[in-house]
C-alpha cells in the first residue's frame, strides 16, 4: 500500500466513477447498500416490536415501555464502551471495518430470534414472555451498536475530501431511508399474507438485510492522522466532553429525536383512531420518504443556506406543522396525511444534518487538538440516537398505558377509552413541537460553526494527516 500525503490524489486500485473521488463505485454501493439493510431491521424492530408484544404476546403497554427504556438506554452505555475498544486497538482489517462486517451477520441473526417462536412462547406464563422479550432485544442492541456508530465513523475515513464525505454521509441516509420504506410496506403485506406469522416474515426480512449488508467488507480506511498514539480512556472521553460542538450537537438531538414519540406511536394512532391498522405505513412513509428526495440535494442546501440556517428552518417549520396537525387534523385522515408529508419534508434535513455535525466537531477537534476520535465522536451520535428513541418510545407508551391504554393478546379486539385516544393524540403531535422550539434555541443562541470557519479548519488539518490506499 502507498501512504502520501496529498488529499487530493485519486487512488489508482479501482475504477472511480467520480475522478475527483477517492473512492470506488463499489465501494460506495457496497457502503450504502449496508445501511440500506441495517435501517430495514432497524425499522421493523424499533417500530413494530412494540405492536408485537402487546398485541400478539399480550405483554401489558406499560411494561413494554419500561422493556424499551431500560434497554436503549443499555443500548447507549454499549456506544462509549465499544468506542474506547476501538480507539485504544488496532485490528488487522482496520479500525472500524472489523466491527462494522460482524454486525453485518448478528444483526440479521438477533433481529429474527426478537421477533421468533410466537406460538411457544404463548404457551408460556407472562414472566417467561417478559423475559424473553428483555433479553433478545438487549442482545439485539448489543450486536447493533456495532453497526452503528463504527458505519458512521467509516464513512468518516474512507475519505479525506470535505465534499466526498458529505456525499458518503448523505447519500448513506438516502440508502437508509429506503430501507426504512421496505421496512414499513413489507412487514405489514407479509403479516397479513402469512395470517400474522412473525417469526417467517421477519425471517425474509433477516435474508434481506444479511444480503445487502455483506458488501461493506468492500470499504477502506485512508484517513489516519500522521502520528496515532494509543489514547488513554481518560483521555478520549475528556476530548469528547470538551469538544463543545459535538455536546451541542448532542443536546440539540436528543431535545428534538427525544420528544418526537409520532413514530413510536403511529401503528397505535393508525390502527386506534382511523381503525386501520395498515395506515401506520402509509403514515410512517410519507413521514419519511422525503428524505430520498431531499437529502442528494444537501449539499447544494447546505452550499446555498449554511448548516445552521437549514437546521433552524427544520426546527422551526416541522413545530409549526406539529400545532397544525393537532389542531385540524384528527378528524379528517386526509388532511393528517397531507400535513404528515409536508412535515416529511421540513423535516427532512435533520435525517442526514447530524452525522454532518459530528463530522465536523471532528475537524474541529483535529484543527485544535490534533486528536482524531472517530468512534468516540460517533458512539456519541448513536449515544444521542439510541437514547432519544429510548426517551420517545419508552415515553410514550407510558403516557398511554397511564392515561389507560388496554394492551391485547392475538389480536382480541378492545374498545379504548376516550381518555387513552385523546392522550394518545396529544402525545402523538405535541411532544416534538416542544423539543423542536427548545432545539432551535440552542441552535440560534449558541452554534456559530460556520461554512467559512470549517473551510479554514479542513485546509490546515489536511496538513497533518496521512491518505492512505
Amino acid at each position: 500500500m502507498d501512504t502520501t500525503t496529498n488529499p487530493v490524489a485519486p487512488a489508482t486500485t479501482a475504477k472511480k466513477s467520480n475522478p475527483t473521488f477517492l473512492t470506488s463505485r463499489r465501494e460506495r454501493l457496497g457502503y450504502n447498500s449496508f445501511w440500506f439493510g441495517q435501517n430495514v431491521l432497524f425499522m421493523i424492530t424499533t417500530t413494530f416490536l412494540a405492536v408485537y408484544y402487546t398485541t400478539t404476546l399480550g405483554i401489558p403497554a406499560a411494561v413494554v415501555g419500561t422493556i424499551l427504556l431500560v434497554a436503549r438506554l443499555y443500548d447507549a452505555l454499549v456506544d462509549p464502551i465499544l468506542a474506547t475498544i476501538i480507539e485504544r486497538i488496532d485490528l488487522k482489517g482496520g479500525k472500524f471495518k472489523p466491527w462494522v462486517f460482524l454486525a453485518a451477520i448478528t444483526v440479521p441473526l438477533f433481529t429474527v430470534l426478537c421477533f421468533g417462536f410466537q406460538d411457544v412462547l404463548l404457551e408460556q406464563d407472562l414472566a417467561v414472555r417478559i423475559g424473553y422479550a428483555f433479553i433478545t432485544y438487549l442482545i439485539w442492541g448489543t450486536v447493533y451498536a456495532a453497526s452503528d456508530g463504527p458505519g458512521y465513523a467509516l464513512g468518516a475515513v474512507m475519505s479525506p475530501l470535505p465534499a466526498e464525505r458529505n456525499v458518503l454521509l448523505s447519500n448513506n441516509h438516502v440508502a437508509g431511508i429506503l430501507g426504512i420504506l421496505v421496512g414499513i410496506v413489507a412487514l405489514p403485506q407479509l403479516l397479513a399474507a402469512t395470517a400474522n406469522n412473525w417469526m417467517f416474515s421477519i425471517l425474509v426480512l433477516g435474508v434481506v438485510g444479511l444480503i445487502t449488508m455483506i458488501p461493506i467488507r468492500a470499504a477502506k480506511e485512508r484517513v489516519r492522522p500522521e502520528v496515532r498514539e494509543r489514547p488513554s480512556i481518560l483521555g478520549i472521553w475528556r476530548g469528547v466532553i470538551s469538544n463543545k460542538y459535538l455536546m451541542l450537537t448532542v443536546v440539540m438531538g436528543l431535545l428534538a429525536n427525544g420528544t418526537n414519540f409520532a413514530m413510536s406511536l403511529a401503528p397505535f394512532v393508525a390502527s386506534d383512531l382511523y381503525g386501520s391498522p395498515e395506515a401506520a405505513s402509509l403514515l410512517l412513509m410519507l413521514g419519511i420518504l422525503p428524505v430520498v428526495v431531499v437529502a442528494p440535494f444537501g449539499a447544494r442546501l447546505i452550499r446555498r443556506f449554511g448548516k445552521i440556517r437549514l437546521l433552524a428552518f427544520s426546527y422551526i417549520a416541522g413545530a409549526l406543522l406539529g400545532l397544525v396537525a393537532f389542531l385540524f387534523c384528527r378528524d379528517s385522515f386526509a388532511l393528517l396525511i397531507a400535513v404528515t408529508a409536508l412535515k416529511g419534508v421540513v423535516l427532512a434535513p435533520q435525517v442526514f444534518m447530524f452525522s454532518l455535525l459530528f463530522a465536523d466537531s471532528i475537524e474541529y477537534d483535529f484543527y485544535r487538538n490534533k486528536r482524531r476520535v472517530e468512534a468516540a465522536t460517533f458512539a456519541m451520535q448513536t449515544m444521542m440516537a439510541k437514547a432519544s428513541m429510548a426517551i420517545s418510545g419508552g415515553v410514550a407508551l407510558w403516557i398511554i398505558g397511564i392515561a389507560g391504554y388496554q394492551s391485547t393478546v392475538a389480536g382480541e379486539a378492545v374498545t379504548q377509552s376516550a381518555q387513552a385516544l385523546d392522550v394518545m393524540w396529544a402525545t402523538f403531535n405535541l411532544g416534538a413541537v416542544v423539543g423542536s422550539a427548545i432545539g432551535a434555541f440552542i441552535l440560534l443562541k449558541f452554534y456559530d460553526l460556520t461554512e467559512a470557519k470549517l473551510k479554514v479548519m479542513v485546509e490546515d488539518n489536511r496538513k497533518h494527516e496521512q491518505i492512505v490506499d
